[in-house]
């Protein structure tokens, strides 16, 4: 086991402060933070809803139900969780929301949607700051459908469902809680004799999982998009909704916007590119000035990266992780592929995640000009291109790395830490596998 600089003593009651690390240059004035650590870990004392336009708690609340609810009705209700005057779509209450030219509350009762009952296949977004809430649960979206009815085809079972970019298995999970995909092959034939396959013959599915599969066995992520959100340039509240698919992502906030971008447990997961040459991430979100702020919310099996930060020309993102995870991640023949990446100028504080199990690239890797503080966050790197990165810091970017843990491991070569021209700066470090690497400048001690 390698550590590299002191640890802070763990404490058996209380919080204790725990400032910003010298030279980061946090933007305190525009997002303060407070942060603290106890036994249960670190923290930043933040209140997600405050975060968001005041108005959007006190406007119109349009009220959702996936099962019993009509899109001709106002969507509006007596009191917040009055579904009597619900719509059925998300979509359709965005729509009604917009047209109060205010801010406003989607209110989800839980459920599943499926296909394009998000935002219409991204035809209808929010044009207001909007908060959309899983009302006491779980709002699960998915670009497929929840239940499939399968026709023994000899060898493999089928249905008839079109633009089918990944196929997953839910009845059997990874280590990681996760669907297992399915591998595609080429034609039925092959499927019928490669255990654990599918393929499209023609819109027509193809799956073979030693078995009958049952209706909900199988989860086919179509070519829809996901929670897209590439117009809205207003601020965004994400709580409880869970996001299945998208071909631009699961969450893909692109819009240049002066905006916070906010989501409270949530998760967004298996992204599928219409073209599998151009894989996109989990959770993207890139030109925002502002805030982009996670609580409790996982970004896995996206086609490339997990949770992707860009400016792209647009100055100012700042990004707060905390207690957010995010793996398997990399499909299609995807490279350079982060569980957690920043790029440009961006500043990031990450409080108590695990980033890991990417398929070619670096769990976490900072790039550019940025600047990013990760306390109590863990990286496993299982890499199958030969060389396996935990923590990777390029170009004239820094980061610092307080009582955070490596596993680098699997590989020919190893890097707990990799310092390619960037400055890494650590504290109560552990590497669990894995060794220090420093190239083109780059450099790793003590704070």
């Amino acid at each position: 086991m390698l550590g590299i600089g002191l640890s802070l003593q763990p404490q058996a009651t209380g919080q204790v402060p725990v400032p910003l690390p010298p030279g980061f240059n946090w933007n305190s004035a525009a997002h303060p933070v407070s942060i603290t650590r106890s036994a249960a870990g670190f923290r930043s004392e933040t209140a997600p809803r405050d975060l968001v336009d005041p108005a959007i708690w006190t406007g119109a609340a349009l009220h959702v139900d996936g099962v019993a609810g009509d899109d001709a009705n106002s969507g509006l209700g007596a009191t917040d969780g009055d579904f009597s005057a619900a719509k059925r779509t998300i979509w359709a209450a965005f729509v009604a929301g917009n047209a109060t030219n205010a801010p406003y509350r989607v209110i989800v009762k839980p459920g599943m949607f499926e296909e394009s009952a998000f935002t219409r296949n991204g035809n209808d977004e929010p044009s207001q700051p909007v908060a959309v809430i899983g009302w006491g649960g779980d709002v699960m979206y998915r670009t497929g459908p929840w239940s499939v009815a399968w026709t023994d085809a000899g060898g493999t079972f089928s249905a008839g469902i079109s633009a089918v970019k990944r196929a997953f298995r839910t009845d059997v999970r990874n280590p990681r809680g996760l669907y297992s995909e399915l591998t595609e092959v080429a034609d039925p034939a092959t499927c019928a004799t490669t255990p654990d396959s599918w393929c499209d013959d023609g819109g027509i599915v193809h799956v073979n999982i030693g078995g009958t599969p049952g209706a909900g066995d199988v989860a086919l992520i179509r070519s829809f998009h996901g929670a897209r959100f590439l117009t809205h340039a207003d601020d965004l509240y994400l709580e409880n909704i869970h996001c299945q698919g998208g071909i631009t992502g699961a969450l893909h906030c692109d819009g240049p916007a002066d905006r916070n971008v906010v989501a409270v447990n949530c998760s967004f997961r298996y992204s599928a590119p219409s073209n599998p040459a151009s894989p996109l991430d989990a959770a993207r979100v890139r030109r925002t000035n502002g805030l982009a702020a996670f609580f409790d919310c996982d970004a896995s099996f996206g086609a490339k990266d997990g949770w992707s930060f860009h400016e792209d020309g647009h100055a100012g993102l700042h990004v707060l992780l905390e207690r957010c995870t995010g793996s398997d991640n990399g499909a299609f023949g995807a490279t350079s592929v982060n569980a957690l990446s920043t790029h440009d100028a961006i500043r990031m504080i990450a409080l108590g995640g695990t980033f890991g199990w990417s398929r070619v690239g670096t769990e976490v890797h900072c790039i550019q000009t940025t600047e990013s503080f990760l306390a109590g966050c863990r990286a496993v790197a299982r890499d199958i291109d030969g060389t396996s990165v935990a923590y990777k810091c390029s170009n004239p970017s820094f980061m610092w790395l307080l009582d955070a843990v490596a596993d680098a491991d699997g590989a020919a070569a190893n890097h707990a830490i990799e310092a390619n021209a960037g400055t890494v700066f650590t504290r109560g470090f552990q590497a669990l596998s894995g060794g220090i690497e420093t190239s083109s400048g780059g450099s790793v001690s003590p704070f």
